[in-house]
């Protein structure tokens, strides 16, 4: 095995990666980051096009938790190394390590909340009826037998072929935002095992040791 000393000199680039599987995590954090900015711009968009949305249709709530999860999660897996056995242990990067699976956790569960509120927004608004169906400077009444929705910035049209599609978009993506931040955490999960180093034989049976020159 290798002295302490040497490990100490180990060039970074040598160290193993924090995940077993980083190459797969790194491919879901940029997936994670991407479904956030989606989510950040379709909530820009439903603010300023109607500001007057119940809080839980507009996903800002659950859009910056996932683009934040991500970028942590992207400075973990391409910036953070794991020790090897007989080096000084690191405990910012476990602290950290504890904090992206935190935050990933949180944007799972925020993220599967919101695509559901907007599903079921959606069964509501399908089940309803919808007047004045025609007028474009009416405010929307959607009604049902046991609730009413009313949107005071849109009119019927606007309700039925943009907002609907909104809907569709923002459980979709939140869907998959949350789908990935819960694979995430099960690599975490999965690669919670420590990893085990055995000593590489040679002629004259010593262990090979290794040094930065450098």
């Amino acid at each position: 095995m290798r002295s302490p000393e040497c490990l100490l000199s180990v060039p970074r680039k040598y160290l193993p990666h924090v995940l077993e599987r980083h190459r797969l995590a790194s491919s879901l954090l940029v997936l994670q980051l991407l479904m956030g900015v989606a989510i950040c711009t379709l909530t820009g968009w439903l603010l300023l096009w109607a500001p007057n949305l119940p809080f839980r249709d507009v996903p800002y709530w659950s859009g910056t938790p996932v683009l934040f999860s991500a970028v942590i999660g992207l400075i973990l897996v391409c910036s953070c190394r794991q020790e090897y056995p007989g080096m000084p242990t690191k405990y910012y990067v476990h602290g950290f390590k504890v904090f992206s699976i935190l935050c990933s956790l949180f944007a799972s569960v925020a993220a599967f909340c919101a695509s559901g509120f907007a599903l079921i927004h959606l069964v509501r608004l399908y089940k309803s009826t919808c007047q004045p169906a025609n007028e474009l400077h009416a405010i929307c009444v959607c009604k049902a037998a046991a609730y009413a929705l009313t949107y005071p910035d849109l009119n019927c049209p606007e309700v039925w072929n943009v907002l609907s599609v909104l809907l569709i978009g923002s459980s979709a993506a939140n869907g998959i935002a949350g789908f990935l931040s819960a694979w995430y955490v099960i690599l975490h999960w999965t690669s919670r095992t420590p990893r085990s180093y055995t000593k590489v034989a040679t002629n004259d049976n010593r262990a090979i040791v290794v040094t930065n020159k450098l």
